[in-house]
Order: C-alpha cells, then sequence, then structure tokens
C-alpha cells in the first residue's frame, strides 16, 4: 500500500514535536504550562489563499504535537488583507464599541508594531529567548523588530519576502524573436524603460491601419517600494528615522531619475495597471512583465485570457528584481512579523513556543515551498536546504514557484536588503509614496489617451506632460504632503 504523504509527515512530527518538547523542557521553567489545563493562543493574520492553508495545516499540527504536550491550542484567523488587519487591531487595543478582544499574536509591519508599543502593548519576545536561539536568525530580521531603542524584541520573523521581476516568457519570445532583444533589459531600470518602448511600437506596427494602438510591457505593485529602495540605491534615504523621529530627504535628482523611469513610461503607455494586482494585468494580457513579491508567485498566471474572449496558456520566466545603472543592487526587505502583546507571562510564553516551532528550520521551509514567502533561518536560508525542501515536499513544487524561490534566496545573499526604520508616521508616509507618484501618471495618461482620439501623434499628446517643469510640480506637491505630517 502506498503510504500517504501528509500521514508520514505528520508521524514525523510527531515525533519532532515530541523531541521539541523535551528540548524546551530542558530549558527551564514552563512559565505556568500545564497540559491538563491548556491556554489559548489566539493569532491574527492576513493570509490569504494557498498561504492561509498552509498556516492553518501547521497551526493543526502544532496543536496536535508540541501545543498538545505542553497545553497550547492556537487558533489562527484571518482579517482580511494587510490594511484591514491593521484596523481590526486598532479598534481591539483602542476597545471601540464592537471590536474582539486583543488577540495574543498580531502579524505586523513595522510602523503597525511601533504603533502598538507606543500603547505599551508589546511584549518583550526576546526575553523568552536565548542568545543562542536568536543567533539562529538572519540579523537583519531580528534588527528589524528592535525598533524601540532599548535593546527589546518587539517583532519576530516567521517568514519574509522581497521583489522579483517575473515574466509572460511566451509573449516576450515572439517579441525577442522578431526584434532581437534579450534579457540583460531586465538588468536595469533604464534597461526596462527602453525595451518596454520598444515593445509598445512593436505591438502597435502589428495593425499598421490603427495608429497608437501599441500595448505596455510592464507594470508594478508596491510603488512605495520602487521610491524607497530607488532613493536609497540613489544616495538618498527617503525617511531618514532616528530615535523614531523622521526626516524626509527628497532629493531633486534621484526623485527625477526615479520619474524618468516609471512616470514617463507610463504616459506614453509602455508601462500600465488596471487590475488590482500587476498579475491580474498579466492575465488580462494588458502587460507582459511584473515586478512583485516574492510572496505573490501563487497568483502569477497560467494562461492570458484577452478581452475578445481568446485565451492561451504562457510560460513564466523569473529574474531577480532590476537596479539602476551604475549603483550598488538593492532590494526591498519585507513581510510582516509576529507581534505578542502584552498579557501575562503564560500566555506570552505560550506564544513564543508557537514563534518557534513554526520557524524551526523544517517548519520554516515547508512554510517556504507552500506560500512563497522566504525563511527566516540562516540554516534554512540556502539554495541546498531550499532544494531538499523541494524534493521532499509533500505535493511538488512547481517550476515557477521554485523559481521564485531560488532567485529570493540569491537576491537576500546578493543585494543590501533594506526596510526603513519604524517612526510614528510611517504608515501614512508609506501611502503618500505609494500613491503620489502613481496617481499623477494614471491622470496624465488618461489626458494623453484623450489627446490621441482627437488625432494627435504621440509626441504631440505627451509632450507637455514629460517635461522638467511637470516634474517638478510633482516634486513640489510629493514634498509638501510628506512635509504636512511632521
Amino acid at each position: 500500500m502506498k503510504k500517504n504523504p501528509f500521514t508520514a509527515r505528520l508521524g514525523a512530527l510527531l515525533l519532532c514535536g515530541s523531541l521539541f518538547a523535551s528540548m524546551l523542557a530542558g530549558c527551564g521553567s514552563d512559565h505556568g504550562l500545564s497540559a491538563k489545563s491548556p491556554v489559548t493562543v489566539t493569532v491574527w493574520h492576513y493570509y490569504n489563499g494557498a498561504q492561509q492553508r498552509s498556516f492553518d495545516q501547521m497551526v493543526s499540527e502544532f496543536n496536535a504535537t508540541v501545543g498538545k504536550d505542553k497545553g497550547i491550542i492556537v487558533a489562527a484567523s484571518s482579517k482580511g488583507d494587510v490594511n484591514e488587519l491593521i484596523s481590526h487591531t486598532m479598534d481591539a487595543i483602542d476597545h471601540k464599541v464592537g471590536a474582539a478582544e486583543i488577540p495574543t499574536i498580531i502579524a505586523a509591519y513595522a510602523d503597525t508594531a511601533y504603533t502598538i508599543n507606543e500603547r505599551g502593548m508589546a511584549a518583550d519576545i526576546g526575553s523568552y529567548l536565548t542568545d543562542k536561539e536568536l543567533a539562529q536568525y538572519i540579523p537583519a530580521y531580528i534588527a528589524e523588530g528592535r525598533f524601540s531603542g532599548d535593546g527589546s524584541l518587539k517583532l519576530f520573523p516567521i517568514a519574509k519576502s522581497t521583489e522579483i521581476f517575473m515574466l509572460n516568457k511566451t509573449d516576450w519570445d515572439a517579441f525577442a524573436a522578431a526584434t532581437g532583444a534579450t534579457d540583460d533589459s531586465f538588468k536595469t531600470w533604464e534597461g526596462l524603460t527602453d525595451v518596454s518602448r520598444r515593445y509598445y511600437e512593436w505591438t502597435d506596427a502589428q495593425t499598421p491601419d490603427i495608429p497608437n494602438d501599441g500595448r505596455a510591457f510592464f507594470g508594478r505593485d508596491a510603488m512605495a517600494n520602487y521610491l524607497i529602495i530607488g532613493s536609497l540605491q540613489l544616495g538618498h534615504e527617503l525617511f531618514d528615522v532616528t530615535d523614531g523621529q523622521v526626516e524626509f530627504d527628497v532629493d531633486e535628482d534621484a526623485m527625477y531619475r526615479l520619474w524618468e523611469n516609471f512616470y514617463v513610461p507610463y504616459v506614453n503607455g509602455w508601462f500600465a495597471s488596471s487590475g488590482r494586482f500587476r498579475s491580474d494585468d498579466v492575465k488580462t494580457g494588458d502587460i507582459v512583465a511584473l515586478v512583485g513579491s516574492t510572496s505573490g508567485v501563487t497568483y502569477f498566471p497560467t494562461a492570458v485570457t484577452r478581452d475578445d474572449g481568446s485565451s492561451y496558456e504562457i510560460e513564466s520566466a523569473v529574474y531577480p528584481v532590476p537596479n539602476f545603472e551604475g549603483t550598488e543592487p538593492y532590494a526591498v526587505q519585507q513581510g510582516a512579523g509576529m507581534l505578542i502583546t502584552k498579557s501575562d507571562e503564560t500566555h506570552e510564553y505560550a506564544a513564543t513556543v508557537f514563534l518557534k516551532w513554526f520557524t524551526s528550520t523544517q517548519n520554516n521551509l515547508q512554510f517556504a515551498v507552500d506560500s512563497g514567502y522566504l525563511p527566516v533561518t540562516v540554516e534554512a536560508n540556502s539554495e541546498e536546504a531550499l532544494g531538499a525542501a523541494f524534493e521532499h515536499a509533500a505535493e511538488p513544487v512547481s517550476e515557477t514557484l521554485q523559481e521564485v524561490l531560488l532567485n529570493g534566496i540569491y537576491t537576500t545573499q546578493n543585494y543590501n536588503l533594506y526596510t526603513n526604520r519604524a517612526f510614528a508616521q510611517g504608515n501614512d508616509a508609506r501611502k503618500i509614496v505609494e500613491n503620489s507618484l502613481l496617481d499623477a501618471a494614471k491622470e496624465d495618461r488618461e489626458q494623453v489617451v484623450f489627446r490621441l482620439s482627437i488625432g494627435m501623434s504621440q509626441e504631440e499628446a505627451v509632450a507637455p506632460f514629460v517635461t522638467r517643469e511637470q516634474f517638478s510640480q510633482w516634486l513640489a506637491g510629493f514634498r509638501a504632503q510628506l512635509e504636512a505630517l511632521l
């Protein structure tokens, strides 16, 4: 009889769980835990789809193994997307009418964790961990959780992500064969801008009787990452934070280079965004390539369906995120950590037991191959460890997901990773950075489309929008929005 892989894995985990529990018992006090009188650890997160299924399965495994032995029951629930989670969290902390009770663990980004900590509601996770245990994690991920300035650890890493470049290889191959374009263009933002122009012109030429109907090549999720990482790469830390106080370093030359390689191609129609996420735009054939999070790989389509109902399957390809010409490689370090809320010693310790179990090497890798997130321990963060996880996964891991995770690991090892330090106005500042340039590009693209519709040439339609004066007008408004936060 063929052995059920899940049953086999669960049996192994039961054994590992018992060993893990024994190891914990040998470390000292159980802080009031008792198998005869279990405590419940509630978890709020923003995982959905495959990520939620994987998280829920691992919670069940914990409850059946270590949780059962130690007297811990984990109850997890998704609160929608990140913004919905933040809303639920702050309502609970502010004790708003109708709000749920504050959970034991909250998935949080640093700015939200900073706000919770300012309310006096974040427990020091480090008080339940030894230096040896902390040394098992990638130092930059631990450093992100030490934002309070007193050496405490308020945010614990369980899964991280960075950005990668994903491509509809099927449509790219047709374009490359016809024009001689190469994927060297994907190494830099300048190269990407140029190849996007060429793709627009090539697709426009396919219908000579219909002028100006070229198609966009590229789009990106998380505009804030483009501006924050790009500005840093060009020598200016946009959010310069010291002791929780921010100064905005909005350098004109750096911003102009960013503007040239997003706003200009966008108003020309070489870049685009129309769906909620750029993977939606690849699915409809509105773009061919995107920059998005490694954790978004599960949403990249396997087929394109156009407005006329025609559909065809596509292959994908994955590359590291582009950089600006002549600069050191930089990439964003992102992905929420887990914040333990202040309650009592027993619940705080129980929450830490679960987080340590979740990020043990085998479990950390399992969640990675299920979800598209990157592992957080030094041991798990290697191509060899990831390759072994692919080989021993209970279900086959798609080639696309393997490529994404391997490119993500490559990025963590070869790029400078950055996440800005937390500050009080962080969420509001990020919203401004996320929307300012994109909104301007969308609004002005609509005007360009109108000008084309009344018979103007591409050059005439775009001319008023790609001037230094137009850039200066946007920059002044952008600076004013940020400064108004101070």
